[in-house]
């Protein structure tokens, strides 16, 4: 039998907050969002597992990254001026550059970035039921001059 190529995804859920500032309207102030972030893989059926890629092995390749994003602070738009709890550690995600953007678009391609280490062929980052934003992979290798 001829090996069937699909793709298989996993969902991933993660709540942060994030302000955009150069946004007009009222997403210029600090706001939060439970992030749905959907990670496909697209290959052949292994005939010995038959699997595309064991879900246990994906979720184990991408949690630590959703636990760095969890309950965070997206970017550094965020004056601790009167927040006695302040430290770097407890808000911004590591990794994460001081000076970044926190939109849905640049927050994928961030997230492509550091997932870099699997197989992925398309993201989705849901930033509400309604609002979503889609990378491929072609597109992201495309971007990097690949």
């Amino acid at each position: 039998m001829k090996p069937v190529r699909m793709e298989i995804s996993k969902e991933f859920t993660f709540e942060a907050s994030h302000i955009l500032p150069m946004h007009p309207g009222k997403c210029s102030r600090l706001h939060g969002h439970s992030w749905v972030l959907t990670v496909a893989i697209s290959g052949e059926v292994n005939p010995d597992t038959g699997f595309v890629m064991d879900y246990a092995d994906l979720k184990k390749a991408v949690q630590p990254l959703i636990d760095d994003l969890d309950h965070r602070h997206l970017g550094s738009w965020y004056h601790p001026m009167f927040d006695p709890t302040f430290t770097t550690e407890r808000f911004f995600v590591k990794g994460l550059p001081f000076d970044f953007y926190p939109s849905s678009e640049n927050l994928i391609v961030w997230i492509a970035h550091n997932l870099d280490n699997i197989p992925w062929s398309r993201l989705e980052l849901n930033e509400t039921c309604t609002s979503r934003c889609t990378l491929t992979r072609e597109e992201f290798n495309r971007s990097k001059g690949l």
